[in-house]
């Protein structure tokens, strides 16, 4: 059907936890923002049947991280939605659950709940912890394709200012 592409020249994420992600960018058809790459691999995992059917190559994807864009993947002559992802994808607005960490299930309302009721969050701790032993598969879990601390640190600071 398709290959999948696995390697990039670009530098591994954040944490060092994931395969290097490609380094090229895009602007979205919908929303005009710049767009990161994502590998096939990713695609390849959270794509639903339906969606992957009907395309003839994974490669030369972006995915939109606008929250309140309604693309989530594009390539030069194809968008896919939400309706085209197995996964609900936890940074678009209105997402529910808002997952924030799909390989150890950080969602914004369980961080939400924590601060609320603790006034601080173990996600983050948790998250490190859990990377080294089980360890992550952000690649194929994570619709972005790449490591999710720096979202999570970026929702919780988020979350703090209601607190």
């Amino acid at each position: 059907m398709f290959s999948l592409k696995t390697q990039s020249n670009s530098d591994a994420c954040e944490s060092g936890c994931c395969t290097p992600q490609p380094k090229a960018h895009a602007l979205c058809p919908k929303c005009g923002k710049k767009a990161k790459e994502v590998l096939s691999i990713t695609l390849e995992h959270l794509l639903n049947v339906h969606s992957k059917e009907k395309l003839s190559s994974l490669e030369g994807f972006h995915y939109c991280k606008t929250a309140s864009c309604e693309v989530i993947y594009f390539s030069d002559e194809t968008v896919l939605t939400q309706d085209d992802v197995s996964v609900v994808v936890g940074l678009k607005e209105g997402a529910t659950p808002a997952t924030v960490c799909y390989c150890f299930a950080w969602t914004k309302e369980k961080i939400a709940s924590e601060l609320k009721a603790t006034g601080s969050t173990t996600a983050l701790d948790d998250i490190k912890v859990k990377m080294e032993n089980p360890g992550c598969s952000c690649e194929t879990l994570n619709p972005s394709g790449k490591c999710c601390l720096g979202d999570v640190t970026k929702m919780i600071k988020a979350l703090e200012a209601n607190y």
